[in-house]
């Protein structure tokens, strides 16, 4: 994949055009390099065994500096109805002030661009920018170190309770010529903080395009975190991301991802439970349809004793779809009293639908709780033949039925919008197998 790689070394010199703070520009270079000697992984990787990024690497993605304006009423299809709390808008991986509202006056947080933090918060920089992903990293990581320019840092101060939801809104606008973006987040949750964070990715317009998403997110002692994560990018879209979570003592850390869309689409996520008291949840919800490949991958880290970690995925796949579950915990020797649990479950719409999952433990310490399992499989015939059998047509009963199969991930969702917007994708994407007003 030389021609591939040079094709990022060219792109480098290109986008940041020799400006940039000398410790920042170190450190982009570092991670550059780093790429360019390992380059993009291959099949023949445990860790991307069953995904193949070729269409990736091989496509000549452009990747711009330049402000992206929107037009009137471009923004309002991806907003929640009624939305009065704060939002971010990022535009090509950019922060959008303009279009951004209700961020810069809540009491105890400080919302600032990411390229803010680069050129001028060495503090922040210095203490937190790659010190959490680093342990997990991938040659997207990498990329997206080398190419990082904005993004968005939220801190929130000790003991404080954030009352409402924060709103990231990623939007990608696509162009005649495949576009990436390589958006960072920084999320620091102070001691005794509270907070649900909404992140939601889009596309404005149709063409390739690739996000390279990496967030680190810091959790201080008996810190509370709800991180949403909705991606809906259009069939085109590649979509790569790496969440790294570091919890100290005492803190929560719930996740819920949802993936509706987008033709390759991979997420990582990797949290250590560096203390005790920790928990740790970890849930997701994909559905993919004609030749799209969903990857989920996860690695949950009980680095202390006393912690406590839990694992939902649910999937359903139709058409030719392909999905692909790893998720692994690792128990360390000092880990006593772990109490994890991890089950995967996929539905199969279809006969040429597939699924691979791998479930794995890895236990050093003998006085622990932990399972984990995965379960493959299509429609209960008789739970179809019970619906029909008192008046529903088919289409109906399998509706139920699939319904009634993610609402498990659903039911657990604490903000009525999101809830709302899910309900909604799961019958955009599922048709009429969902249609309960079908008669």
């Amino acid at each position: 994949m030389q021609k591939e790689i040079k094709h990022y070394l060219d792109q480098f010199e290109r986008f940041h055009n020799g400006s940039a703070r000398q410790a920042v520009h170190e450190l982009r270079k570092k991670a550059l390099k780093a790429f360019e000697e390992q380059g993009f992984p291959s099949t023949r990787q445990e860790e991307w065994r069953f995904t193949n990024i070729k269409p990736i690497a091989q496509t000549p993605f452009d990747i711009r500096a330049g402000k992206v304006e929107l037009e009137a009423g471009e923004l309002e299809p991806f907003l929640f109805p009624g939305w009065d709390k704060p939002l971010i808008v990022l535009v090509n991986g950019r922060f959008d002030r303009d279009h951004s509202r209700n961020w810069q006056n809540i009491p105890g947080v400080e919302i600032m661009p990411l390229k803010q933090v680069l050129d001028e918060d060495k503090t922040l920089f210095n203490a937190y920018i790659n010190k959490v992903v680093q342990d997990h990293e991938t040659a997207f990581s990498r990329l997206n170190l080398a190419f990082m320019h904005d993004g968005v840092c939220l801190h929130i101060n000790n003991n404080v309770q954030v009352k409402d939801e924060i709103h990231i809104l990623h939007l990608f606008k696509s162009a005649e010529q495949p576009l990436a973006a390589y958006p960072r987040n920084l999320i620091i949750a102070g001691n005794n903080s509270d907070v649900r964070i909404i992140e939601t990715f889009h596309t404005l317009g149709t063409g390739i395009t690739f996000t390279g998403m990496v967030s680190e997110v810091v959790l201080g002692e008996n810190a509370r975190i709800g991180h949403y994560r909705i991606q809906n990018e259009s069939g085109e879209a590649f979509h790569v991301s790496n969440t790294a979570i570091m919890q100290k003592d005492n803190s929560n850390y719930k996740s819920v991802t949802f993936t509706f869309n987008g033709k390759l689409v991979r997420n990582n996520i990797s949290t250590t439970l560096n203390g005790s008291g920790i928990e740790s949840t970890l849930n997701g919800l994909y559905l993919a349809g004609e030749e799209q490949l969903i990857d989920n991958h996860t690695f949950i880290d009980h680095a202390r004793p006393h912690c406590d970690s839990h694992e939902l995925y649910r999937g359903i796949l139709k058409g030719r779809a392909r999905a692909v579950f790893s998720g692994k915990i690792l128990v360390r020797p000092d880990a006593q009293k772990t109490d994890a649990k991890q089950s995967n479950n996929c539905l199969l719409l279809s006969d040429n639908a597939q699924i691979d999952t791998k479930p794995q433990l890895e236990i050093y310490a003998d006085d622990v709780k932990c399972t984990h399992g995965a379960t493959v499989g299509q429609l209960d015939d008789e739970a179809i033949f019970y619906l029909r059998a008192r008046g529903l047509p088919k289409k109906k009963a399998v509706g139920v039925l699939t319904y009634a199969f993610a609402e498990e991930i659903i039911s657990g969702i604490e903000v009525p919008e999101i809830r709302d917007v899910i309900h909604q994708l799961l019958a955009q994407n599922l048709g009429h197998e969902i249609d309960f007003t079908e008669q």
